[in-house]
């Protein structure tokens, strides 16, 4: 997914864009995490039949990163 199609499709309510900001500030992560935060996001919003990216969505995306960071850590 591009630039462009991440605005289109991969847009966040205001709790969610603060939940997102919270974890980039708390976790220390990159534009980069925060761009697959959002695909991820996006991906389990589709597994659901969700049409919009809800508060529960990123909630988990973020735990799936953070499990990773701690994974990749060892």
């Amino acid at each position: 997914m591009n630039t462009r199609q991440m605005r289109k499709h991969c847009t966040l309510d205001d709790a969610g864009k603060r939940l997102v900001q919270q974890a980039m500030d708390d976790l220390g992560l990159s534009a980069r995490a925060h761009d697959r935060i959002l695909r991820v996001a996006r991906t389990i919003a589709d597994l659901e039949g969700s049409e919009g990216i809800r508060t529960e969505h990123v909630i988990e995306a973020i735990g799936y990163r953070s499990l990773d960071r701690k994974l990749w850590a060892k």
